[in-house]
């Protein structure tokens, strides 16, 4: 399978403090890797060294030249600072591509009205953002970066604040990008429960384990209990594992 980014022995720091020490693992070409961990952990380190955002003090990270992100920020971030339309703020991604101060083209409007109706808010288009729902909203936030035409998209805590519908509705969404699209993905979360029916592979940003990428089927109690430092029950309710 085709390695999209590859981690050498790579250490991140900010400053002198030492965030990650050693870290050895590969995204490869339709991973959806699940990064879970408790906030303060270093979930959002992970995703901006993977995105080339953030340089390793030491070590080597490998990026595949073709790869486009797609970055689905939290959404609280955007809130205040644009209170602009939900198709303004789609079109803004654009600007990457056509650069500052220039026009949008026709293929501009193409993708973001495209980038819309894959994440079901077509009719929203001329609705101010700041009066969205939160699911709303966070289909806004996938939205933009699907503008981009990404091939890897990364997202961070997606379904943070929202209620238990537009939780399900916001997972359901990106799986289905992930395999409609056969999109890259790296979704950032600290509850298990949202990615483990979801993701291929996990890491976890635990003390009491060495950050190593597990794939799905290595998930079983005694490991959850170990890495959790608490004992974790699954079970399979209409084919589905729940996290006890």
């Amino acid at each position: 399978m085709k390695k999209t980014v590859e981690f050498k022995a790579v250490r991140l720091s900010y400053g002198r403090k030492i965030v990650f020490d050693a870290l050895d693992f590969t995204i490869c070409e339709g991973d959806f890797l699940g990064i879970v961990g408790p906030n303060g952990s270093g979930k959002t380190t992970i995703l901006r060294s993977i995105m080339g955002l953030l340089r390793p003090r030491s070590g080597e990270i490998i990026r595949d030249k073709n790869l486009r992100f797609g970055y689905c920020m939290q959404r609280q971030f955007i809130d205040t600072l644009f209170p602009f339309t939900v198709f303004e703020i789609v079109m803004m991604a654009r600007t990457k591509i056509i650069g500052p101060f220039k026009k949008p083209r026709g293929i501009d409007k193409e993708q973001v009205l495209e980038a819309l109706e894959v994440a079901g808010i077509q009719d929203l288009s001329s609705q101010r953002f700041y009066n969205l729902s939160g699911g709303q909203k966070q289909r806004t936030v996938i939205a933009r970066a699907l503008a981009l035409e990404p091939n890897f998209l990364i997202l961070d805590e997606p379904t943070t604040d929202l209620d238990v519908k537009a939780e399900k509705e916001i997972l359901e969404l990106i799986k289905t990008l992930h395999l409609k699209k056969n999109l890259t993905i790296a979704l950032v979360t600290h509850e298990l429960d949202e990615v483990i029916n979801c993701a291929k592979r996990f890491m976890f940003l635990n003390k009491n384990m060495p950050h190593k990428l597990f794939d799905r089927d290595e998930l079983n109690e005694g490991l959850l209990s170990e890495i959790f430092q608490t004992q974790i029950r699954l079970k399979k309710i209409d084919e589905k594992t729940v996290v006890f």
